[in-house]
């Protein structure tokens, strides 16, 4: 005796709504503890002290720096080349 086609699609459509709904219920939770660690990131962040100003020296070295990192990087092209 061949089961029919209601035999077969049933428990077919069982097995799909649960598996739909697992997976819903996953995703749900994922976004869920997605959204409460932004959440704390974000508190966290807000604890953080702000950056201080810079002192006025600084930005000397900072060009001086700049200029370092630009003439190694000719110097490194330039060796590449050869």
């Amino acid at each position: 005796m061949e089961p029919s086609l209601s035999e077969l699609l049933l428990p077919g459509l069982k097995l799909m709504l649960v598996g739909m709904g697992i997976v819903f219920l996953f995703l749900s939770l994922l976004v869920w503890v997605i959204g409460a660690t932004a959440r704390l990131v974000k508190s966290s962040d807000q604890a953080q002290p702000v950056a201080q100003r810079v002192p006025a020296g600084a930005e000397a070295d900072e060009a001086e720096r700049v200029a370092v990192i630009a003439a190694a990087l000719r110097l490194s092209r330039g060796l590449r080349r050869h």
